[in-house]
């Protein structure tokens, strides 16, 4: 904390953190992208106070807004939302903030969908597995050259390709959030972490992948700052092929001149024991029977005569992708969330989002009081907005 105030002088920690994100992105100045990521932000605390980086940004959020790390549109205009205060050190806190400014940036630079990605297929274990084998291949290939390099990185894209072709229905679903969250990631690194083997190391903090219940989401920030450590490596220009359906892993076989073997299985049974398959197996079957208690609860509260349906007209929703749980159908089970609609809010857990984004279930708990307008029960909260 002394090196910080000695460092921020007679700054204020926010003003201190914008001055510092801004002289990296002035100093990129659109090397990477094509354009300086720069842009607006709105840093929102629990009392829905502002700290910003624009001057005549409004000074309290909107109570009828969900808060979460996005991109909005606020009195004509569009902002970058953050939660505040950040936390970690200042090469964290940059990263988390140059990653949602990419995301603000997203759709002049062609790399956006307007659509959640489903990607369920990823609560499957045998799909977990060749994923895990997928980046632990990645990173060997990221620290060699030459034919080593190449090598690793076939039987990566190996593990990636029969994965796909196990789950066919999920190849573009990977695809579009490997773009659009798995790209941001790595920009939030490639800007804050010039050096490869340094981003290379921080890419340790998502380590806590490999134990994760829930990749359903949150896959893509490891996956992508991989791909994009790679492609960086080979001096190729291939920010500038990017577009919102394109494939990381398809862009570094062609880049890197990689043909995959005909039998893929054979391929990955051949290649997995190089890439501590033995460990990932171990956490995939404690993973398997935790799923499957985990999914008969689920059943039983979501049965069709326990379930309270609600239509949510603009329907949003503030949550972290580790709570969420991706269903067959489309739907979503989340924990610890506050949904908005037109009508007011639910705060607390669980509920379920189904596929179209304008109707919620919410499982029939006990009802501890109802205060004026609001529900309260065991798991979850319901607010009626004020008229």
């Amino acid at each position: 904390m002394a090196v910080m105030v000695l460092l921020m002088g007679c700054r204020t920690e926010s003003e201190f953190i914008f001055d510092h994100v801004e002289k990296l992105c002035n100093k990129d100045n659109g090397k990477l992208w094509g354009v300086n990521l720069y842009s607006p932000v709105l840093g929102v605390d629990s009392l829905r106070n502002i700290v910003s980086n624009v001057s005549d940004a409004p000074k309290s959020y909107p109570a009828d807004k969900p808060v979460a790390n996005s991109t909005i549109e606020l009195d004509g205009r569009r902002w970058t939302t953050i939660l505040w205060p950040l936390s970690g050190d200042v090469k964290h806190q940059s990263i988390v903030l140059v990653h949602e400014m990419f995301h603000y940036c997203q759709p002049e630079l062609g790399l956006w969908q307007e659509r959640d990605p489903n990607n369920s297929h990823l609560s499957n274990r045998d799909a977990r597995t060749l994923l895990k084998l997928e980046w632990n291949a990645l990173k060997v290939a990221a620290t060699c050259e030459g034919e080593e390099k190449k090598a690793a990185l076939e039987d990566a894209l190996s593990f990636r390709a029969r994965r796909r072709q196990l789950y066919p229905d999920f190849i573009a679903e990977e695809n579009s959030l490997e773009i659009q969250e798995g790209l941001a990631e790595y920009t939030g690194r490639r800007i804050v972490i010039p050096s490869d083997k340094e981003f290379l190391q921080s890419l340790s903090e998502l380590d806590r992948l490999y134990e994760s219940d829930n990749l359903t989401r949150s896959f893509a920030y490891l996956s992508g700052p991989l791909y994009g450590l790679i492609l960086d490596q080979s001096g190729h220009s291939w920010h500038k092929e990017m577009n919102a359906g394109s494939d990381l892993g398809s862009s570094a076989m062609s880049i890197y001149g990689i043909n995959l073997p005909e039998d893929l299985e054979r391929a990955v049974q051949s290649a997995k024991a190089k890439y501590d398959f033995e460990s990932i197996d171990a956490v995939e079957d404690a993973f398997l029977r935790k799923m499957e208690e985990r999914n008969e609860t689920l059943r039983k509260l979501f049965a069709s005569d326990n379930v309270i349906s609600l239509e949510c007209p603009n329907l949003s929703i503030q949550f972290s992708p580790d709570s969420m749980i991706k269903m067959e159908d489309g739907s979503m089970v989340i924990y610890g969330c506050k949904a908005y609609c037109d009508w007011g809010t639910v705060e607390g857990h669980p509920l379920k989002v189904k596929g179209d984004w304008r109707n919620i279930e919410l499982p029939r708990l006990d009802t501890l009081s109802v205060k004026g307008d609001t529900i309260i029960t065991s798991g979850w909260t319901l607010t009626q907005a004020q008229r």
